[in-house]
């Protein structure tokens, strides 16, 4: 009698084990008594469920769910009775949507019922109390209770003769099947005497019947993210700056309202650590899991979520514990997995069955194509990740992996949130499955090695990738150095498809990352020398010529150290270092070691490898840049035959190969034959490259420059500031190619007499060379100073443009020789300043000179030549006439 009053006072039931093995449940006035067969195992002094909702864990104002609110406000006056399912991952807000819209429900008077749906017996005595409190017959309830009669029958059978209109709320329905397993398949259904809405993380649409309303929801905005943290932080005035502030770390934490609330309470803490946005911010980067733990720690939080370890590091690992409990172990290690990757979206053909058995098969086995699926299909049906199309130019072959390729540009591709992700990475640095997740990573990357990266047809997929080299560059860590070769090796030849798409400060920083960690390794570590050899080809490719050297110096000792003096690595190191010398303007230096690398060659390494053929193709560069046009002619040439009898050669170095012989052709004065060659060069440059690429730009100046000769002044200066606008972007304003084109834009303009303008951009070329390091390019920096003092000379500064002419006619006289191209034009002018001057004999003199050295290094036929020529015979006719008047 005592236990049915206190049932009775309290409308709640409860459940006592009496000795032999049965349980009594006491419900109001019922006393129900049934054998252990039927399922109502209750956990050791737990309470009976309450049906109230827990209103007290509901904030004070929800952010940026005005939108998930209006379509939820008809919920239970809806015509239709339609069963609402609120999905999405742990902590991002929908106990507390559903508790908001409990809230209004009931402010209308109408009843409330709060089902706390976390496993099947809850469920099974809540819906028994619903049965009851709602009107159903004392014999039906006790024919339920002991299993004769479905629960799930009664209860939606008394629920539609309520009259009053009722709201259902199951919250944290987070295990459809084990609710099935207690009460059936058909034990959620729709009403239309009430609004039936459930809470879950779960958002298969295999799970939930098709006739469902199934709402996602999602992290909040920036804006919303920045109000919750403002107002949750409690600050008494709020500056931009604090609204700034507020919006980056709302975007940090990706929006998810768990971790916001965590954040903002613990900055209003009076005892904590950590007052200002910014703060909390730079602490997360320098400790992610101990500013999480800590804000956990110290927020107060209560009910449900008193075990604060399952705040934000644990909760989403509760979703993997249930597909642990389900048969789905892998599920654990591939988010393990995906964290390894950025914040972006990953090809789902990375996650390689073969990788992940070899690397793998210990967390998480057995692997293959199968349970790899089910594996991300139970990840996306909880929220943890997305799996969409990633739609980029280009294909991949379908016959690359066994996996169904998708048609066209599309892509599928994994999409993990990325809180999500770095809550996973913390995990990832406490496991015993670290080494062997790192591992898989990337294996799964390296398994490109074997596509070629010139192969447009696999362009938008190297493009997917490139973060997530990246990612795996900067992150990999810091015991990890066993790690470090594969790490290497990936980013040499990935570098390859950067080099081929233009991508050059990409490639910099991925191999400045690997070169960084490299350097610890042992000096007879092969890791050590790729990284090395890299960075400094990366160095040297994007103009920071000190660094180049210095690493390509560094890269030669350690090849000596670890290889034969004629092989591969030796050779194609000193072949960088040579390259160097000569991007320098250190041209002698540069045509000895050339020398030196082909005759070791000779004999040793057939013609045609790529090697030979790169080492003949860097002489002729240096020939040419020294002004000997005609040997640099014949090897360029020899390079260009090399590469059109191998099948297959790859187009990027083709296209490079030929381009050189253009330029040679240019210089000798073979503008027509030149401007053939760089149509062709284009042709196999647009195949595999975008238009924006360095060497396509290149190309177009080199084209540019022949119609500035040939006096198209105006086309050619539109080019040339089109091309320095494209290289700012993609090479920056310090590369040595964007200052050669700002500097024929500034050639351009003295011509048209635009001295002012003209002016000031020559001044900032100065400038910028000087800043990176560029200055040993004695022809460009000479150049330069030469337009500067034909602007003194078209102001009538003719006396100083006279003396300045000479002083640059000296060094380059020095360092480039009398006769080399840039030499002669020199020349020429100083010739014509003497003119301007009024001294016609010695300019006639001076000019005769001129022509006699252009003659033996171009021919009679060449384009200056034929300028020096005219500009002879015009002075011959100034014979006898008074300076002043000629």
């Amino acid at each position: 009698m005592r236990i049915r009053q206190q049932a009775a006072a309290s409308d709640n039931s409860r459940v006592y084990q009496v000795g032999n093995g049965d349980q009594r449940i006491v419900e109001g006035g019922l006393h129900f008594h049934h054998h252990h067969h039927v399922n109502t195992d209750r956990p050791t002094g737990g309470a009976a469920v309450s049906l109230e909702p827990p209103l007290r864990l509901l904030p004070r104002q929800l952010y940026g769910r005005d939108a998930d609110l209006e379509t939820l406000k008809d919920i239970v006056d809806s015509p239709e009775g339609t069963v609402t399912v609120l999905h999405g991952m742990g902590g991002i807000g929908k106990t507390a949507l559903a508790l908001s819209v409990a809230r209004d429900t009931r402010k209308k008077r109408r009843r409330v019922l709060w089902v706390t749906a976390s496993d099947g017996y809850s469920v099974r005595e809540a819906m028994l109390q619903i049965a009851i409190r709602t009107g159903a017959a004392e014999s039906r309830a006790q024919e339920a209770a002991v299993g004769n009669i479905s629960i799930a029958d009664l209860v939606w059978e008394t629920l539609d003769e309520v009259l009053e209109p009722w709201l259902i709320v199951f919250d944290s329905a987070d295990d459809p099947k084990a609710i099935e397993e207690e009460l059936g398949t058909e034990w959620l259904r729709s009403s239309y005497a009430g609004g039936v809405l459930v809470t879950t993380r779960v958002g298969s649409p295999e799970v939930w019947s098709d006739h469902l309303r199934m709402i996602r929801l999602t992290p909040l905005d920036e804006s919303g993210g920045r109000d919750m943290l403002v107002d949750t932080a409690g600050l008494r005035s709020v500056s931009d700056k604090d609204h700034e502030q507020a919006a980056k770390l709302a975007n940090r934490l990706g929006g998810v309202p768990l971790a916001l609330w965590l954040a903002g309470r613990y900055l209003a803490l009076p005892a904590s650590a950590i007052r200002r946005f910014e703060d909390y911010h730079a602490a997360l980067d320098r400790d992610f899991p101990d500013v999480i733990d800590r804000a956990a720690a110290t927020s107060e939080a209560r009910g449900p979520e008193a075990d604060l370890r399952r705040l934000v590091m644990q909760t989403w690992e509760l979703s993997l514990d249930v597909l642990e409990k389900q048969g789905v172990p892998q599920a654990r290690t591939l988010m393990r997995l995906l964290s390894c990757f950025a914040a972006r979206p990953v090809p789902v053909i990375l996650l390689s069955p073969e990788v992940l058995s070899r690397a793998c098969e210990a967390y998480g086995g057995p692997w293959d194509e199968i349970r790899v699926e089910r594996a991300l299909n139970a990840l996306s049906d909880l929220g943890l990740i997305d799996i969409g199309l990633e739609r980029l130019e280009g294909t991949f072959p379908d016959d690359f992996y066994r996996w169904p390729q998708l048609p066209g540009s599309e892509h599928r591709c994994i999409i993990v949130h990325p809180l999500v992700a770095e809550v996973n990475a913390a995990q990832l640095d406490r496991s015993d499955a670290r080494m062997a997740v790192w591992d898989a990573a990337l294996r799964c990357l390296g398994l490109f090695r074997g596509v070629w990266p010139e192969d447009p047809r696999h362009g938008s997929f190297w493009q997917l990738l490139v973060p997530h080299v990246l990612s795996l560059a900067d992150r990999l860590p810091e015991d990890c150095d066993d790690l470090l070769h594969t790490v290497t090796l990936l980013n040499a030849w990935f570098c390859e498809y950067l080099r081929v798409s233009g991508q050059y400060a990409v490639a910099f920083s991925v191999t400045e990352s690997a070169y960084a960690r490299a350097r610890r390794l042992d000096g007879h570590a092969p890791a050590r020398f790729l990284a090395c050899y890299t960075f400094a080809d990366w160095a040297w490719r994007t103009s920071r010529l000190e660094d180049a050297e210095r690493l390509s110096r560094e890269a030669c000792r350690l090849a000596a150290l670890l290889y034969e003096p004629g092989s591969f690595h030796v050779l194609v190191t000193d072949s960088l270092l040579a390259a160097v010398h000569v991007e320098r303007g250190d041209f002698v230096t540069g045509e000895k070691l050339f020398r030196g690398i082909i005759a070791r060659l000779d004999g040793q390494w057939p013609l045609g490898h790529p090697l030979s053929i790169q080492a003949h193709h860097h002489f002729a560069t240096t020939l040419r840049e020294r002004g000997f046009l005609e040997a640099a002619e014949k090897e360029a040439r020899l390079a260009v035959s090399q590469c059109d009898q191998i099948p297959g050669f790859p187009l990027y170095t083709k296209a490079v190969v030929r381009h050189e012989l253009g330029v040679i052709i240019w210089h000798r004065g073979r503008l027509d034959e030149a401007l053939r060659v760089f149509d062709g060069v284009m042709r196999l440059q647009h195949k595999i490259m975008p238009p924006w690429h360095p060497s396509i730009l290149v190309t177009r100046f080199d084209v540019a420059s022949i119609n500035r000769i040939r006096g198209n002044l105006f086309k050619a200066l539109l080019e040339f500031k089109e091309i320095s606008l494209i290289e700012i972007d993609s090479l920056g304003e310090s590369h040595y190619a964007t200052l050669q084109s700002r500097h024929n834009v500034a050639q351009i303009l003295v011509q048209l007499e635009y001295l002012d303008e003209a002016e000031l951009l020559l001044a900032g070329i100065m400038v910028a060379r000087e800043e990176g390091g560029l200055e040993t390019r004695h022809e460009d920096v000479l150049a330069t100073r030469h337009e500067l003092v034909h602007i003194a000379s078209q102001r009538g500064q003719h006396v100083t443009a006279l003396r300045e002419w000479k002083k640059i006619l000296d060094e380059e006289r020095k360092h480039l020789g009398s006769d080399h191209p840039s030499t002669l034009r020199t020349h020429f002018n100083w010739a014509i300043g003497w003119a301007r001057t009024g001294q016609v004999a010695i300019a006639r003199s001076e000019m005769r000179r001129v022509l006699l050295a252009r003659r033996r290094t171009f021919g009679d036929t060449h384009h200056e030549t034929e300028e020096a020529r005219k500009a002879l015979e015009q002075l011959s006719k100034c014979h006898g006439i008074p300076w002043w008047r000629a």
